[in-house]
């Protein structure tokens, strides 16, 4: 009976691409960044879900431009990596390497 209820569950958690959302662990301005587990390493990452509608302006546009170009760009052991990008009609969501450590809410741009 305990493992129809966690089916149950499991199959009404929000997924993008092989990724299962997890539990909201920050917001900022264009949205929020949910934990996320890869569906078939069951590794941990960070989702950072940006909302197009806030997106407004040439300003926002080229802000959120350049940070994905840069973070597609750098490798570094101090730098969040970017795994992925999955973009839909109303978000974009990057998937990207979970910084390890104790964190209260943080910001996002």
């Amino acid at each position: 009976m305990h493992s129809v209820v966690c089916m149950k569950k499991m199959s009404k958690a929000k997924s993008i691409g092989h990724y299962t959302l997890g539990s909201k662990i920050g917001s900022g301005t264009f949205g929020y960044v949910r934990l996320g587990t890869h569906t078939l390493t069951m590794a941990t990452v960070a989702v950072k879900i940006l909302e197009k509608r806030r997106i407004c302006d040439s300003s926002d546009i080229e802000r959120v431009s350049r940070e994905i170009h840069i973070l597609k760009m750098i490798r570094h052991p101090h730098v969040i990596q970017l795994y992925e990008i999955i973009e839909t009609s109303k978000q974009l969501y990057l998937i990207m390497e979970l910084a390890s450590g104790k964190f209260d809410e943080f910001s996002v741009g």
